[in-house]
């Protein structure tokens, strides 16, 4: 049986910073001596990631010692963590003052002040943050270069983003699996991003529906949007951008409901 493998227009002038002298991902549940030997770490400690029967107790002990462990961890460039993770849990985090990466998964914060302290941040994915309604603290991020926010719905002030005008790469978008896209008023806000490469909105609605913003965005080369539109209007936007020249939005025929002739979006193998 073929395996369908990711073709290279479906990465195709995708953006990641460079982060120096990374090691290769290693997986924790418990913390131990070997968290010593790499400085990209991946903690896996949601409930179903543990053997069946391992308690609750253990699996609160377990956190408490994470917590003690982490601000110690200096030599860290990158975590990427499976938890659910509170306010305590958050601001032990921000204590990690070499994060070049940071990836939380789900979260129940409602305030990511703390976050200030990661001077070095270059990359943030924050994805299920079902409390949190403001994102200001990001301003104050002056070396990310790669946001990423998806399935916040509370967040009242995603406009505030536009501000951040040396982002390279931003994601914004609901929640992929329910589905439910994320509502965004309006493109113009996002205008001043004008170091922005990518742009991934495959899982937001725009609310006034106008997509002329886009052209503001002189340097974007990808973007990745399901949005709905006149033809004439999408060929409009494709023509006159300087640089747009790949994504689901330059890929895909959307008259015709397929992805167009030439496009290696998968492959099977």
């Amino acid at each position: 049986m073929k395996a369908l493998i990711v073709g290279k227009d479906q990465i195709a002038d995708t953006y990641y910073p460079t982060i120096a002298e990374l090691d290769e991902e290693q997986t924790f549940k418990e913390c131990g001596d070997r968290v010593l030997e790499t400085n990209n770490i991946f903690i896996s400690t949601l409930a179903m990631d543990f053997p069946s029967g391992t308690s609750l107790k253990r699996r609160k002990e377990i956190d408490e010692q994470w917590k003690e462990k982490l601000p110690q961890l200096s030599h860290i460039k990158r975590l990427n963590l499976r938890h659910k993770v509170d306010q305590d849990y958050f601001d032990v985090i921000c204590k990690m003052k070499n994060l070049e990466v940071l990836n939380i998964w789900s979260s129940t914060v409602t305030d990511i002040g703390s976050i200030k302290k990661l001077t070095k941040l270059k990359a943030l994915y924050l994805s299920n943050f079902s409390r949190l309604e403001d994102v200001s603290p990001l301003i104050e991020l002056k070396s990310l270069e790669s946001l990423s926010i998806l399935a916040s719905f509370k967040v009242a002030n995603y406009e505030l983003i536009g501000k951040m005008k040396w982002l390279k790469s931003l994601e914004l978008g609901g929640d992929t699996f329910a589905p439910k896209n994320l509502i965004l008023h309006s493109l113009e806000p996002f205008t001043n991003l004008n170091e922005l490469i990518e742009l991934d909105m495959s899982c937001a609605s725009i609310r006034d529906k106008n997509y002329k913003p886009i052209l503001e965005l002189k340097k974007l080369k990808r973007l990745d949007a399901h949005w709905r539109m006149k033809n004439q209007e999408r060929e409009l936007l494709q023509s006159e951008h300087p640089s747009l020249q790949s994504g689901f939005f330059v890929a895909y025929d959307f008259v015709k409901n397929e992805f167009k002739n030439g496009i290696e979006w998968w492959i099977e193998k």
